[in-house]
């Protein structure tokens, strides 16, 4: 059965807010050494939204030089400015991104027909494929799955959509009505313990974050699905549910992510965007327990 896991990694910062890319690449090789299927860079887990548009660019050039074809690339460019996306957009594409993921706007709500006319506008825009990211719990709501079929079948451009809903009900919905009639469009999970249910259900599988902390747990998880080995896909499971509870530690989850990561020695900080949050000393015990029970070191 083909199944597929993408890292959405972490931007990794130093103490002055300064891009660390020493620590960056050391993230990158160790999730294609991994056997990691692709990695986003710039979508939520990355912390875009508190970049500056030099910092993105920055860190775009940096992932495509590193990445180097290695893995699929995808580039997160969303932003509140249309224009901002598309020759952000064209840019990582002309550099040498596989392909870029967008939000829709997310102040204020729009309904099926403006979000339409936006992603229409964007995909005569964008000359290369597109990724839609719907993310409710973010944007407040979520784009229709008649609008997203609507949209694949207008552009071959807009080629699949990351769902990043706890549940599968939405995501369901549009593998039932897109795949059907557009084969070839890619639905992932945004959550990972939604890998199983999605792959099983006729989706592409998953982009999430926790591929950041454990890509050998998530690429097992993947083989053990393209070999039809049942007992690894349950332990796939069963460890990611485990690992699920890094997310619950602390609100926002990234800085736990963050220290995660250092404590497996693939990041000098910890260090995140301003307002965020750092990991305390009672965040690193319950972290280490967590590595400890998977045998992560």
């Amino acid at each position: 059965m083909n199944a597929a896991f993408l890292a959405p990694a972490i931007t990794l910062f130093n103490e002055d807010g300064t891009l660390d890319l020493v620590s960056q690449e050391r993230l990158y090789n160790n999730l294609i050494e991994n056997g990691i299927d692709g990695i986003l860079v710039e979508g939520s887990s990355s912390e875009f939204f508190a970049m500056s548009m030099e910092q993105r660019h920055e860190m775009a050039k940096f992932a495509i030089e590193k990445v180097n074809r290695r893995v699929k690339l995808i580039i997160g460019t969303s932003n509140m400015v249309a224009s901002e996306i598309s020759g952000f957009s064209n840019f990582c594409l002309d550099a040498g991104a596989d392909a870029v993921m967008i939000l829709p706007p997310y102040y204020f709500h729009f309904g099926p027909e403006a979000l339409l006319q936006y992603y229409d506008r964007l995909a005569k825009e964008i000359h290369g494929p597109i990724y839609i990211y719907n993310f409710p719990a973010n944007t407040g709501y979520t784009v229709p799955v008649e609008t997203v079929l609507q949209l694949a079948l207008m552009h071959p451009n807009i080629v699949g959509l990351k769902d990043t809903i706890p549940g599968m009900d939405h995501t369901r919905e549009l593998i039932k009505a897109v795949k059907s009639r557009v084969p070839s469009f890619e639905i992932y999970s945004g959550f990972d313990d939604n890998f199983a249910r999605n792959v099983m259900s006729g989706g592409n599988g998953c982009i999430a974050a926790l591929s950041n902390l454990a890509p050998e747990i998530t690429s097992a998880w993947v083989r053990a699905f393209r070999e039809n080995d049942l007992d690894g896909i349950a332990l796939g499971q069963q460890r990611i549910d485990r690992l699920m509870d890094i997310y619950n530690i602390r609100d926002p989850f990234l800085p736990v992510l963050k220290e995660a990561i250092k404590l497996r020695g693939i990041a000098s900080s910890s260090t995140s965007t301003f307002p965020m949050p750092n990991a305390t000393i009672e965040d690193d015990a319950r972290i280490l327990e967590l590595l400890a029970q998977e045998n992560l070191r």
